[in-house]
């Protein structure tokens, strides 16, 4: 993958990460099973995610070990080439329990730069 300005990296995945929020507000698990577009559309933020760490220069991601660069990618990575194989618990506690976080990272990253 080409390299990109860190910031437009950043600017991209927190861009992912608000759609994904968006399209869960108000959803349970239940809900969010039941909703085929809306995992379809979160699949493809978190690949967006996972394609903002990859073009994240080296450099840049060796000097913010604060950010799971690896995790962004391998996550990526999962769904991408292992689509028949998502499990949708993990990208649920994905989106409740460690986005909010990323993003809040992210933020401050951004706002330092």
């Amino acid at each position: 993958m080409s390299e990109h300005l860190p910031k437009v990296c950043i600017i991209d995945a927190l861009d992912s990460i608000d759609a994904i929020f968006e399209y869960c507000k108000d959803l349970e698990f239940e809900d969010y099973m039941n909703d085929r577009k809306t995992r379809d559309a979160i699949y493809r933020n978190i690949e967006v995610i996972g394609e903002a760490a990859d073009r994240t220069p080296q450099y840049f991601q060796l000097n913010h070990p604060e950010i799971p660069w690896q995790k962004m990618l391998s996550t990526r990575n999962s769904i991408a080439h292992g689509y028949d194989k998502i499990n949708d618990k993990i990208i649920w506690n994905i989106i409740n329990n460690l986005l909010p976080d990323l993003k809040s990272k992210l933020e401050k990253l951004l706002d330092s730069l």
